[in-house]
């Protein structure tokens, strides 16, 4: 055929005629595969509706009246299908058409299109899928058809699951008591402001102590020289990771365990900056007591004490989250030598923070330096100072006595493991008991589980209140279920139910904007953190006696006690101060600053 095709001439019935002969007939030809093709607007609304969880939750919609009984605009013809002339030689499955999805369903309809396997006529036979469909509106409208788990609203379904676990009965334990031991177990938390020297420290105490061999110390002080840090290779004792060692910043809490004469002692560091002030409050709500270290070199101390440092925030997070025996250590001081009038100057102005505004009541002070490591465990040769040492004020911690025949409350604080049957993490036994083999839940998830393994400090196959403890689980869990924050209870009346409100009473801390209806910020308990509303300032109270003075105000300021009423985003799993005290404890923060903290008084449960 010529390329440029002379068209002005064509005369258009002779090419109809000769080269379409059959033009006519494309048009009314009938498709073959039209009946086994999906067709979204064949299916009936009740279909539809039971596919979505409020048909499938709600009560068995009534059949479609006749066509002549129904206005036009209301009527939704049933399913389109052709005249069967036999029925399916074998029989679908109902419990196959139960389960069936509308996504499962729409891909199943679409059969392969095949030229050499096509039915001569369409009423060969009814294909299955339709014959599915129908059998799934018949079983949508039995009454006593009943429904699997999965296609039952979640929130009915959860809330019976919680009252069936708060119904079931207790299971008689043992009697058992935790042993006695010479040494009380105390859980030491180090803060301060960034830089203030906490890692190394402690690290020059655990070396002194010989919990850190000289080869290992020896090996840390090469490495740290090789890298140019050479001053931080008491700090690698507990940075033990390349990013933290690379950074000359403790960013996680470090783990460790020493003794002294009187005490078994388990060290928690926790970071100084304050883009990790979350890994720090996670480490506090697990302390007994507390060092607060601060960097006596010549502005260093204003830096961390007054322009935005963290010195003040970690104080009062201390008291907040529970912790009241403090030690504050002034380090740094060979950098004045040893100046008296630099340490009473720094002691002087503690104090008065310390006692009136954080609520310590006998804070004690120590000169040290945790470089050169003096008055760390010997005591040291000052003319003005003739006090304990660090050791010493350490070992004359009062470990506290945590209920162990209270209600089960395992606090979560770190997913080490996840697969689909089993489960590793780590926290503190908060209140009760625990062995190998007790079945418990895991809460807000509500995932039941069975201990596998369970061993504290000192290997112990039977942990008490109190022990930070490692335990397997074994059970069904799903990927991101269990998380950081999460409890372990057991079923029973004092099961922890989670919820999404409760009334907390809170005092104020400085802040810039007042607190008003609305306000968005960030709740921590335990090791939980979760955004969270202030949805009812329901009255503020006197500090002094707790007497009301205004119902309903209209914002909180600064230094305000009052009892207000929050909001979750989703479940958690704290309860009432008085329940259990570590649950009890909130902390609030808003862009970077804590602007309160409080204790729960009520947990308010849906209806």
């Amino acid at each position: 055929m010529s390329r440029h095709r002379n068209v002005r001439n064509i005369n258009l019935d002779d090419e109809m005629d000769d080269d379409y002969d059959d033009y006519d007939d494309y048009e009314d030809e009938e498709d073959p595969d039209r009946q086994y093709r999906y067709d979204r607007n064949s299916l009936s609304a009740n279909y539809y509706t039971y596919l979505t969880d409020s048909g499938r939750n709600s009560p068995t919609p009534p059949a479609p009246p006749p066509p002549s009984t129904v206005s036009a605009s209301n009527y939704h013809p049933p399913v389109s299908t052709p005249t069967a002339t036999a029925p399916p030689s074998t029989p679908v499955s109902t419990s196959i058409v139960r389960n069936m999805t509308a996504p499962l369903l729409q891909q199943n309809q679409k059969t392969s299109k095949n030229v050499n396997s096509r039915p001569s006529t369409p009423q060969m036979a009814t294909p299955k899928k339709v014959q599915q469909v129908k059998n799934l509106q018949a079983e949508a409208a039995a009454p006593s058809m009943s429904r699997p788990s999965s296609e039952v609203d979640l929130t009915d379904f959860r809330r019976n699951q919680l009252q069936n676990i708060a119904k079931a009965p207790v299971v008689p334990r043992k009697a058992p008591k935790p042993p006695v031991d010479e040494k009380d177990l105390i859980n030491l938390i180090v803060v301060g402001h960034v830089d203030a020297g906490k890692s190394t420290l402690m690290g020059h105490l655990l070396h002194d102590l010989e919990v850190i061999d000289t080869r290992t110390m020896d090996k840390f002080k090469h490495e740290a020289a090789r890298s140019g840090k050479a001053s931080f290779a008491y700090a690698w004792v507990l940075d033990e990771t390349e990013e933290e060692r690379e950074r000359g910043v403790t960013m996680d809490i470090g783990r460790t365990s020493f003794e002294t004469t009187n005490r078994r002692i388990v060290l928690l560091d926790a970071p100084g900056h304050k883009d990790f002030i979350s890994n720090m409050i996670t480490g506090t709500s697990q302390a007994d007591a507390a060092i607060l270290v601060v960097n006596a070199t010549t502005g260093e101390f204003e830096t961390g004490f007054e322009n935005g440092g963290q010195t003040k925030e970690h104080a009062l997070l201390l008291r907040s989250l529970g912790v009241t025996q403090l030690v504050v250590a002034v380090n740094k001081l060979d950098t004045v030598d040893w100046s008296f009038d630099r340490y009473e100057e720094i002691r002087n102005t503690l104090s008065v923070f310390l006692t009136r505004q954080a609520g310590f009541s006998k804070p004690k002070f120590v000169p040290v330096s945790g470089f050169t490591g003096e008055n760390l465990v010997k005591r040291i040769d000052l003319s003005w100072y003739d006090g304990p040492s660090l050791l010493e004020l350490i070992d004359s911690f009062v470990a506290s006595q945590p209920p162990s025949d209270g209600p089960l409350r395992i606090g979560i604080s770190d997913v080490l493991k996840v697969s689909s049957n089993q489960l590793v993490v780590s926290g503190k036994v908060e209140s009760g008991e625990i062995e190998k083999d007790d079945k418990v839940y895991i809460m807000p998830s509500v995932t039941a589980a069975t201990v596998k393994e369970c061993a504290n400090s000192n290997n112990s196959k039977l942990c008490f209140a109190g022990d930070y403890i490692l335990l397997t689980l074994q059970g069904t869990f799903e990927p991101e279920s269990i998380q950081t924050g999460s409890v372990i209870v057991r079923s029973g009346p004092d099961t922890l139910l989670p919820a999404r409100k409760f009334e907390v009473r809170l005092v104020v801390f400085e802040i810039t904007t007042p607190i008003i209806k609305g306000t968005k910020t960030e709740l921590y308990a335990h090791s939980l953190c979760v955004p969270c509303s202030f949805v009812k300032l329901l009255y503020t109270i006197n500090k002094s006696n707790g007497e009301v003075l205004k119902q309903r105000p209209r914002f909180l300021a600064k230094g305000t006690s009052a009892v207000v009423e929050i909001e979750t985003d989703h479940d958690i799993a704290i309860e009432a101060f008085t329940t259990c005290r570590a649950l009890g404890r909130v902390t609030f923060r808003s862009a970077g600053n804590t602007i309160g903290a409080g204790i729960v008084e009520k947990v308010i449960l849906p209806e």
